[in-house]
């Protein structure tokens, strides 16, 4: 095997064991006709690469002209079966791997560990990664010794492209327009990519050049409603009420940059060397206006478990808020390395490091109450969205919503600022022939990771403020659905207001202390060193293999942070506090392959992976809401995931398809989930949310796959069921699914291509699953079921120009959370629809 130029293979769906860039096959050809054949020979190729691979991965690649059909990384991987994705104002952020939370899975790039620019999740979000600079997505959810074991879920691994993939020089580009129906906005999106490969070094073709940019400009608009449910005794019987309601609307203008730059350098048949950088810019610029009705600030009068009346409601649980903040996320990352084929071995090497940041420089909200009178409200809830009235001696009252009628009581700032560097170096040696054994390899090899990450949140409120009404800043009322949201503020006019005057809003002298103190509580620095090393051995039989081993990886982490306490008078305290800990994890596993016949192989593994905790759980940091009577706190104390796996996979191929059936069980151990209680001593009167250790947690899954052709029809599915539980000693005797893991989930396409016409429907649906564990099933909150149907479509004008059209979320699915049961709506967000249309192609 040999270096030399070995076009990529473009696969949708695939099972394979690691693969490295050893192993290639052939690139598609466009006919002189025009005949548009990417999505078949994609599948094409994904079933070639299923039947020689070893342990269980999927792959997603773009397509001849290198592009994706979905619009970024998560969006591609949702397609997958045992995948979910959680989304932020309506695009794909996170995935969830086989029921468990996407902070338990790993992801690099191009075999580079990269850190996460979110304040403690180690969830890496794979909308900052832009896909024109992708060539291959791929997830392996059962990783062999050689990879990383902190993967319970998966690990993915998103590669950019090798000029060596292409022959001789080729530019690609992307550009397309997106409208989305809530904004009446037009967006841009702009996608170019080029490669050659040249002389160098007195060789022969042997350096490769790889570029590529992208640049997206997304305006939008989403309509959110919250409600939260509180047990009240004011009728003399503990009940479940209305506490109250929060209508949001956001505008939002979304700003994605990225670029990389690869480098090869191929001096002969048998070695190479590489650098690849990656560099992706995320900014967000969000404007959000809410108005709140706190009914608990009034006393329920009277109540029969469905609608009720809350009288004498405070003047100020009647608010209205307008806040602006622009979020910047950067994400660097440089790769060197090189790989070497020799007699009887191969060796290979990488050094990476990266940079994230993010950066919250400008959150500032105005808050604005009502001034003039207490009144009533008439509720309605266990419905689904809880619908409310608001009275004045029975009568209905508007008032609320006169802008007139509310003073500015506070700004709070927010900024934030988040530095995360990892760097890590790995090395592999695989001996060929191993003790002279002809069928026998062994591999080995190290994997050394340091972490450091920075954390400065803050919060500061300016109480000692000029009297400002919300009236000057008064605009047209935006279009709402839930609700009356009444007229609209003006965030430009506010902050203008604001920052001309800026020595007028200050601390209050009585609140500097606290200030002081709250500034701190969230922040906390952290380092992390997981150094890590493994032996493994292949045996290679005419119709088996058997991969055995164990990676042994040893854990350092230190953070230095905050506690809070509070004193007999109620007052409050920071202290830093300094935490360390260690530990070592054995990883043993095996894998199997049989081909039963010519058309049928099992697969089999038993592999054992671990999850360390996020960084905000395990570090000494809190965050405290005092209007709201809240507080999250981390706990250092907490250990790390361990997670026994079996899964077995059988795959049938038949001529142009595949069905594949596969079950896989883990068994997870120290399961942390988040537990709200209103019973905590030691902050008497707040809810406080904490992570804890579950005692036990586990996963039981059936994954099914079909991919058929018929005839010009490519036809697809998948289907996941799970069966999870986990059990915590805060709620003893009961037992609860794991948090993001849904019960079913699945995916359907159907694919057609014929002469210069190519198009897609897919349909991606996932069942429930609980978010947060509270005191009691009525207070636990779950993500309600969410289906999307989107459509693809491509028409050939010319050999190097395609027409492309897209309809993202046609059946308008909103996102919908919801607290103990169907009935309770916790939170409602609808997105709208989104079309674009542009072109794509090569030359």
């Amino acid at each position: 095997m040999n270096f030399r130029q070995m076009p990529l293979a473009i696969a949708v769906t695939a099972l394979s064991a690691g693969s490295t860039s050893l192993s290639y096959a052939q690139q598609p050809v466009i006919q002189e006709e025009l005949v548009v054949t990417g999505q078949r020979e994609a599948r094409n190729e994904a079933i070639d690469l299923y039947r020689d691979s070893d342990s269980i991965t999927n792959f997603i690649a773009s397509d001849a002209m290198g592009q994706f059909v979905d619009q970024n990384v998560a969006e591609s991987l949702q397609r997958l079966p045992g995948v979910s994705i959680s989304r932020d104002q309506g695009e794909g952020r996170f995935v969830s791997v086989r029921g468990v939370s996407a902070g338990l899975s790993s992801v690099s790039i191009n075999g580079m560990r990269i850190g996460t620019p979110e304040d403690g999740s180690r969830a890496v979000p794979l909308d900052v990664i832009p896909t024109g600079s992708v060539e291959l997505i791929e997830i392996t959810k059962v990783p062999t010794p050689d990879m990383p074991g902190d993967a319970i879920g998966g690990a993915v691994n998103v590669k950019s492209g090798s000029a060596f993939d292409y022959d001789g020089d080729t530019f690609r580009y992307r550009a397309e327009g997106s409208y989305n129906e809530l904004s009446e906005k037009t967006s841009p999106k702009l996608q170019a990519n080029y490669t050659d490969v040249v002389n160098a070094f007195g060789g022969s073709e042997n350096f490769g050049i790889s570029l590529g940019a992208n640049f997206l400009d997304r305006e939008f608009q989403s309509d959110n409603i919250e409600a939260a449910y509180y047990e009240n005794d004011d009728l003399g019987e503990t009940v479940k009420a209305l506490q109250e309601v929060q209508l949001r609307k956001y505008y939002v203008n979304r700003e994605r940059i990225g670029a990389n730059v690869n480098l090869e350098y191929r001096p002969d048949d048998t070695s190479r060397y590489y650098m690849n950088t990656v560099f992706s810019r995320f900014s967000d610029a969000e404007t959000r206006q809410r108005s709140i009705y706190v009914f608990e600030d009034g006393t329920l009068a009277d109540f029969d478990g469905n609608s009720g009346t809350f009288e004498d409601i405070a003047e100020d649980g009647f608010r209205r808020r307008i806040r602006f903040r622009t979020k910047e996320q950067d994400t660097t990352a440089l790769a060197l390395g090189g790989e070497h084929i020799m007699e009887s071995m191969e060796l290979d090497y990488q050094l990476g490091y990266s940079v994230t940041r993010e950066k919250v420089p400008d959150e500032t909200e105005g808050r604005f109450e009502y001034q003039t009178q207490e009144l009533d409200g008439e509720f309605t809830i266990g419905q689904g969205i809880p619908s409310f009235r608001i009275l004045n001696q029975g009568a209905e009252d508007i008032s609320h919503l006169n802008h007139a009628e509310y003073l500015l009581d506070r700004v709070v700032l927010e900024p934030k600022f988040i530095d995360d560097d990892d760097l890590n170096f790995s090395a592999n040696a695989l001996f060929r022939d191993a003790f002279g054994q002809r069928n026998f390899s062994l591999k080995t090899g190290i994997d050394f990771r340091a972490k450091s990450k920075d954390v400065d949140v803050n919060e500061i409120e300016l109480r000692d403020v000029p009297e400002l009404g919300l009236e000057p800043y008064t605009i047209g009322a935006p279009d709402y659905p839930f609700a009356n949201l009444g007229e609209g503020i003006s965030e430009s006019m506010f902050l203008s207001d604001f920052y001309a005057d800026r020595d007028a809003f200050q601390i209050r002298p009585q609140d500097e202390d606290e200030a002081r103190e709250l500034q701190q509580a969230e922040d906390f620095v952290a380092d992390e060193d997981v150094l890590a090393g493994y032996l493994m051995g292949t045996w290679q039989a005419d119709n088996w293999q058997l991969i055995a081993g164990a990676r042994v990886e040893y854990t350092d982490y230190s953070a230095t942070g905050n506690q809070l306490e509070f004193d007999e008078n109620g007052d409050l305290s920071i202290t830093s506090r300094s935490v360390e800990s260690d530990y070592s994890n054995v990883l043993p596993g095996l894998h199997y392959r049989y081909n039963l016949s010519d058309d049928m192989v099992l697969r089999a593994a038993w592999s054992t992976t671990i999850a360390r905790p996020s960084f905000s759980d395990i570090s000494p940091r809190f965050s405290i809401n005092r209007e709201d009577l809240e507080i999250d706190a981390g706990n250092p104390d907490l250990d790390p995931y361990q997670s026994t796996n079996f899964d077995i996979m059988f795959d049938w191929y038949r001529d142009g398809g595949v069905m594949s059936a596969g079950i896989f069980h883990k068994d997870i151990d120290d399961y942390i989930a988040e537990f709200t209680t209103t019973n905590n001593a030691q902050f008497a009167g707040y809810e406080v949310t904490t992570p804890v250790n579950g005692t036990d947690a586990s996963v039981t899954g059936v994954e099914f796959n079909l991919e058929e052709q018929l005839g010009a029809f490519l036809v697809g599915g998948n289907l996941t069921f799970l069966d999870t539980e986990l059990s915590l000693e805060q709620r003893d005797g009961e037992t609860f699914a794991l948090p993001e893991s849904a019960e079913q989930s699945g995916n359907l396409y159907v694919g057609y291509e014929m002469g210069r016409f190519s198009t897609r429907l897919s349909i991606s649906h996932r069942d429930e699953y609980l978010s947060e564990v509270g005191d009691s099933q009525a207070f636990d909150i779950y993500v309600a079921p969410h289906t999307q149907v989107d459509l693809t479509a491509s028409y050939r004008l010319a050999e190097s120009l395609d027409l492309v059209f897209e309809l993202v979320n046609i059946n308008d699915e909103p996102l919908e959370l919801y607290q103990g049961s169907e009935g309770y709506t916790y939170q409602l967000e609808e997105y709208g629809r989104t079309a674009s249309f542009g072109v794509k192609g090569s030359f």
